[in-house]
Protein backbone atom coordinates (compact mmCIF):
# COMPACT_ATOMS: atom_id res chain seq x y z
CA UNK A 1 0.00 0.00 0.00
CA UNK A 2 2.82 2.41 0.87
CA UNK A 3 4.53 1.69 -2.44
CA UNK A 4 1.35 2.51 -4.36
CA UNK A 5 0.98 5.84 -2.54
CA UNK A 6 4.62 6.64 -3.23
CA UNK A 7 4.26 5.86 -6.96
CA UNK A 8 1.09 7.98 -7.20
CA UNK A 9 2.84 10.87 -5.44
CA UNK A 10 5.82 10.72 -7.81
CA UNK A 11 3.50 10.52 -10.86
CA UNK A 12 1.52 13.54 -9.65
CA UNK A 13 4.66 15.59 -9.10
CA UNK A 14 5.95 14.63 -12.55
CA UNK A 15 2.67 15.65 -14.23
CA UNK A 16 2.54 18.99 -12.44
CA UNK A 17 6.15 19.72 -13.28
CA UNK A 18 5.73 18.68 -16.91
CA UNK A 19 2.68 20.80 -17.63
CA UNK A 20 2.55 23.63 -15.11
CA UNK A 21 6.15 24.73 -14.69
CA UNK A 22 6.98 25.23 -18.39
CA UNK A 23 4.14 27.65 -19.08
CA UNK A 24 4.97 30.48 -21.46
CA UNK A 25 4.46 33.90 -19.92
CA UNK A 26 2.79 36.87 -21.62
CA UNK A 27 1.78 37.21 -25.26
CA UNK A 28 4.07 36.48 -28.18
CA UNK A 29 4.80 40.21 -28.65
CA UNK A 30 5.61 40.63 -24.97
CA UNK A 31 7.96 37.62 -25.06
CA UNK A 32 9.79 39.10 -28.06
CA UNK A 33 10.37 42.41 -26.24
CA UNK A 34 11.08 41.07 -22.74
CA UNK A 35 13.80 38.40 -22.35
CA UNK A 36 12.76 37.75 -18.73
CA UNK A 37 9.45 36.16 -19.77
CA UNK A 38 9.54 32.36 -20.05
CA UNK A 39 9.35 30.79 -23.53
CA UNK A 40 9.44 27.28 -24.95
CA UNK A 41 10.28 28.52 -28.47
CA UNK A 42 13.98 27.82 -29.09
CA UNK A 43 14.20 30.17 -32.10
CA UNK A 44 12.79 33.06 -30.07
CA UNK A 45 15.22 32.14 -27.28
CA UNK A 46 18.18 32.41 -29.67
CA UNK A 47 16.97 35.75 -31.07
CA UNK A 48 16.60 37.17 -27.56
CA UNK A 49 20.09 35.97 -26.62
CA UNK A 50 21.51 37.81 -29.64
CA UNK A 51 19.50 40.97 -28.97
CA UNK A 52 19.52 41.23 -25.16
CA UNK A 53 22.38 38.87 -24.14
CA UNK A 54 19.94 37.03 -21.87
CA UNK A 55 16.81 34.94 -22.27
CA UNK A 56 14.56 32.79 -20.09
CA UNK A 57 14.00 29.44 -21.81
CA UNK A 58 12.04 26.62 -20.15
CA UNK A 59 12.25 28.34 -16.73
CA UNK A 60 16.01 28.82 -16.84
CA UNK A 61 17.67 32.19 -17.45
CA UNK A 62 20.52 31.99 -19.97
CA UNK A 63 23.17 34.68 -20.43
CA UNK A 64 25.81 35.55 -23.02
CA UNK A 65 29.14 36.42 -21.41
CA UNK A 66 31.68 39.00 -22.53
CA UNK A 67 33.62 36.27 -24.33
CA UNK A 68 30.48 35.28 -26.29
CA UNK A 69 29.88 32.04 -24.39
CA UNK A 70 26.43 30.97 -23.23
CA UNK A 71 25.89 30.09 -19.57
CA UNK A 72 23.26 29.75 -16.85
CA UNK A 73 23.37 29.44 -13.08
CA UNK A 74 22.63 26.08 -11.48
CA UNK A 75 20.47 25.71 -8.39
CA UNK A 76 23.64 25.80 -6.28
CA UNK A 77 24.79 29.09 -7.85
CA UNK A 78 27.50 27.66 -10.09
CA UNK A 79 27.94 28.91 -13.64
CA UNK A 80 27.22 26.17 -16.17
CA UNK A 81 28.48 26.82 -19.69
CA UNK A 82 26.45 25.61 -22.66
Amino acid sequence: MNVLIFVLLIATIWIIRKFAWNVEEGTNEQRQRNPELNTKNFELHERRLEQFSKSKYKNRMFYIGTDGGCYYYSSTGRKVFC
